[in-house]
Order: structure tokens, then C-alpha cells, then sequence
């Protein structure tokens, strides 16, 4: 099966709006991955099914896939990328459907395919340490949600073609020091995210929002 080929259409009906035909889309195409006996394209499919389910909030189902995926990948790929990615995806799935202790359970075993099989400062270790962040967050474990988004930060930061997602992560750090009140922190958290898109056209509106955000810790005492 032409995997990429599926993404393009999928990608495709998401541009054109045409969000009823997503569904049947996925599934049609699942079937033909499973005739076809190809577990790579199954797997694969079965991740944007989580996904458009996550983003309907239709929980139940997105579980329910999650289920059948990881079990997917416990038969074929265990240990694998492509198990970290289902895994992390199932775990976004549980966060969202307001189970972070289980999506943590989830993160932390794509973390562990993740220390053995990617560089510490990969990109998409970053966007793991971002999500387990916004999961201890969801806990009311605030410093634990911040030594998890400083992790995020060192790795950004090193990557100068992800300017704005260093920015954005260094902006939820301010608003997280903000909510533990740890003003200083706050400040110079949000202080480096303007840093890094001062001068950016194409980065103008994130960079008035950060701004906006200065002004309001500015005011506040260290």
C-alpha cells in the first residue's frame, strides 16, 4: 500500500474542509491495508484514526483504537519508532479524554524507546518531554510540568530552524512559573521567547502575543 499516498488524500479532505468524509476514508483505506496483510500501512492509518477521533472528542473510539494499535505493535514492532509514535499518540488520546495518570503510563514507555533509539536532542524527544509536561500539569504537579518543559526548552534551543517552537516552549514555561507564582522565573522565561522572534516577519503575531505577555509580568514583582 502507497502510504504516503493515503497521507496526501487524507491531508487533502482536511484542506478542503470536507471533515464528513474523513472517517469513512480512514476506514476504507484500513480495510485495504489489512488485505493487503501490510502492518506498517495499518499501523500508520490506525495513528490518524486516533488522531481525527481525538479531535472530534469521540474518546471511546480513540481508546479503542489505541488498544488495538499498541497491540499491533506488541505483535510486529515492539520496541520500535513506529511503537514510541502509537504510544505517545495514545497517550495524547487519554490526556484528552481526561485520564493524564494513564497517559502518563504510556509517555513514559515511548520515553524508554526513545533514550535507546533517538539522540537526546531530537526534535521529537522534545515534543514527547512537551506533552508528559502538559500531563503533569493536568495533575496539579507544577514542578514536575516544569522540569519536563525545561528538558523541552535545552533541546529547542539547540535546533536554530525551530525558532518558534523554542519561543512556545519557553512562553508556557512563563505561564507556568506565573501560576506558581515564580514571577522572576516568569519573566525571564517569556523575555527569551521574544528574544527569539524579535525581527521575524513571519513570526509577527506569535511575537506581539509574547510581547503583550511581557508587559503584563513586567508589572508584577520579582
Amino acid at each position: 500500500m502507497n502510504v504516503n499516498g493515503f497521507l496526501q488524500q487524507l491531508d487533502g479532505l482536511f484542506r478542503d474542509g470536507k471533515i464528513d468524509r474523513v472517517e469513512p476514508f480512514i476506514l476504507e483505506q484500513l480495510v485495504v491495508a489489512n488485505q493487503e496483510h501490510d502492518k506498517n500501512a495499518s499501523l500508520v492509518i490506525m495513528n490518524e484514526l486516533i488522531g481525527f477521533y481525538r479531535s472530534q472528542q469521540r474518546f471511546d473510539e480513540a481508546l479503542r483504537v489505541t488498544a488495538q494499535a499498541l497491540d499491533l505493535c506488541a505483535r510486529e514492532s515492539p520496541g520500535s519508532i513506529a511503537h514510541a509514535t502509537t504510544l505517545l499518540n495514545g497517550a495524547t488520546a487519554y490526556r484528552f479524554a481526561g485520564q493524564p495518570e494513564k497517559a502518563l503510563e504510556l509517555f513514559a514507555k515511548a520515553e524508554a524507546i526513545y533514550q535507546e533509539k533517538l539522540s537526546p536532542m531530537d526534535e521529537h524527544y522534545a515534543g514527547l518531554l512537551n506533552n508528559m509536561s502538559a500531563a503533569y500539569s493536568d495533575l496539579g504537579q507544577l514542578d514536575k510540568a516544569a522540569e519536563y518543559l525545561l528538558r523541552a526548552a535545552a533541546i529547542m534551543d539547540a535546533l536554530p530552524e525551530r525558532v518558534k517552537e523554542s519561543a512556545v516552549t519557553h512562553a508556557n514555561l512563563a505561564a507556568l512559573y506565573f501560576k506558581t507564582k515564580n514571577y522572576y522565573g516568569a519573566k525571564r522565561q517569556i523575555a527569551q521567547a521574544c528574544d527569539l522572534l524579535r525581527g521575524r516577519p513571519e513570526n509577527a503575531q506569535q511575537y506581539e502575543e509574547f510581547s503583550a505577555m511581557q508587559k503584563l509580568f513586567d508589572a508584577l514583582p520579582d
